[in-house]
């Protein structure tokens, strides 16, 4: 179940209009549920509905400033992750935060606390049933769009449509902005040079390329993260070492840049489908980098693509019982990114475009 901005939706007999959208990510399981930000018609007062279509968990809640946790008993714990974020809300993907949930004797009451990098939240709220809320209308260009589509003949309804939606399509497309992916950006740019491609399981590959002359592992990670708008869900250099092996996590790919044994610069680049299905040696790395670079995905970004391709192919990470990567969102290279994407999104709203982050 799934609501869009701007759509107007009833829970537990009341209305509301969505105007934010967070989907999380557990980095415990890699589970995802969305929370919608909420505008109730009655009165303008603020609220979140919770949707866990995984674990068929629903809930309602409203911020408070100093909760009174008497009466209540713990009942969950764990670090969620934005993976997705539209609309009026205070956050951007990347962000984390640890949470603690606690139920009410009844085991319908819930207070929750949220610990973010600048500071914690509070909520209280109640479980629903799934029968408890549902969409009433939609908003007002989809509402237009399904009474044109019911209206006049075939010939009028495109024409009318074409006239009605022209300006809208054209503000829509102008909207949207496609940030290159590593792999096209090595691949086009003659700095970096091919060394080799690795063949994995079950048909998939990863390319490994040599950092141009000069290029630290430093270097090559701001240049690369410049190259992707810092559109990145994961990044961080193994600081157990010396010009230790830098991982970087994309939605779409895994890419680690480390110091081969002939001290080059290598960045070996794949789509996450090979790193679920394959865990052989980087390319000439070290023994170092390579259980770094198999620590980083595991810790980060296995649980989440084993909802993915979980069904499809198994796994050599299901029985991995190596080293786990701390993740500090804090890390020099992660604030870089974040500040490369927030000038990327700076630049384009002064063109027209522009996104709203938040909690």
């Amino acid at each position: 179940m799934r609501f869009q901005l701007g759509d107007t939706i009833c829970a537990d007999g009341e209305l509301y209009q969505v105007i934010g959208r967070i989907t999380y990510k557990n980095a415990d399981d890699g589970c995802k549920w969305d929370e919608y930000r909420l505008i109730a018609e009655k009165d303008g007062s603020e609220h979140w509905l919770s949707v866990d279509d995984v674990y068929k968990e629903y809930s309602i809640w409203q911020m408070l400033r100093v909760p009174d946790r008497s009466g209540y008993h713990w009942s969950d714990h764990g670090t969620e992750v934005v993976v997705f974020c539209d609309g009026d809300v205070d956050v951007e993907r990347g962000d984390r935060a640890e949470f603690t949930e606690y139920e009410d004797a009844t085991e319908e009451l819930i207070i929750s606390d949220e610990i973010w990098s600048d500071g914690t939240e509070h909520s209280k709220g109640y479980y629903l049933d799934e029968h408890e809320f549902w969409h009433v209308r939609s908003n007002p260009i989809a509402r237009t769009a399904a009474n044109t589509k019911k209206a006049g003949s075939a010939l009028v309804l495109v024409i009318f449509g074409l006239v009605f939606a022209m300006p809208i399509l054209t503000t829509i497309l102008s909207s949207f902005h496609f940030t290159t992916t590593i792999s096209k950006y090595l691949k086009k740019n003659s700095s970096y040079t091919y060394e080799t491609s690795i063949t994995g399981n079950e048909k998939q590959s990863a390319d490994v390329y040599r950092a141009p002359a000069g290029y630290t592992i430093e270097t090559t990670a701001r240049d690369i993260i410049n190259a992707i708008e810092g559109d990145t869900e994961y990044v961080q250099q193994d600081d157990a070492e010396t010009e230790g092996a830098l991982a970087i996590l994309t939605d779409k790919e895994y890419c680690v840049i480390y110091m081969s044994l002939e001290d080059t610069v290598l960045v070996q680049v794949s789509d996450r489908e090979y790193a679920y299905t394959t865990d052989d040696d980087l390319y000439h790395g070290t023994s170092h980098a390579r259980r770094y670079y198999r620590g980083f995905y595991y810790s980060n970004g296995y649980y989440s693509d084993s909802m993915d391709y979980g069904s499809k192919y198994t796994s050599p990470y299901s029985s991995y019982d190596g080293d786990i990567i701390e993740y500090s969102s804090s890390n020099v290279y992660n604030s870089y990114s974040n500040s490369i994407r927030q000038s990327s999104i700076a630049a384009r709203s002064s063109s027209g475009g522009g996104l709203s982050g938040g909690k």
